[in-house]
């Protein structure tokens, strides 16, 4: 008895074994394939949703940088060359400085205490459980004419494992607020 090829695939009684084995393998590549593309999508969305997260600090930090007084900011600048290597960083504890412990009314209370949390609850903001870690830098506007009524921020935000995320805008004079 020959083995005939083409009588295996055209037996009417049922499918073969081979045939059932087959058509396992193909659907298993199949499936397989289907899957590394569902986990690519899942990291690919944590990822943009981390740099969102971070975005997000960023972007509060420098709402409440534009808050602040220019000729406050322009003090740190000025000393400043309008190099771009040039720049001062700002961190969490510049918030014992801008808002130092007093007590004015005598009452045993600190004036600032709510400002100064404030402040730090900026430099290092927790959401989603998680701890960001927000760093300012400024620098002298390179064009002579515009140092009086911008100063350029650059906001970094660093979190777990070596994310970080950045923005970059102005600090705005009063007058053209």
């Amino acid at each position: 008895m020959k083995f005939k090829l083409a009588k295996l695939f055209t037996h009417t009684k049922g499918f073969t074994l081979i045939e059932v084995m087959s058509s396992i393998l193909i659907f298993s590549i199949l499936t397989l394939g289907m899957l590394t593309v569902f986990s690519q999508a899942m990291n690919y969305t944590q990822k943009s949703k981390n740099d969102t997260i971070g975005i997000y600090a960023a972007r509060n930090m420098m709402n409440y940088m534009e808050q602040k007084d220019f000729t406050q900011m322009n003090q740190y600048v000025t000393p400043l060359t309008a190099d771009s290597g040039s720049k001062k960083v700002l961190e969490k504890n510049i918030c014992l400085v801008w808002y130092p412990i007093k007590d004015t009314n005598n009452d045993g209370l600190d004036d600032n205490e709510e400002l100064r949390e404030r402040c730090k609850a900026t430099f290092t903001p927790s959401i989603n459980n998680r701890d960001f870690l927000v760093k300012v830098e400024l620098s002298k506007h390179q064009d002579g004419e515009l140092q009086d009524s911008l100063i350029p921020i650059k906001v970094i935000v660093n979190w777990e494992d070596d994310n970080e995320s950045t923005l970059e805008g102005f600090i705005t004079h009063e007058e053209y607020r």
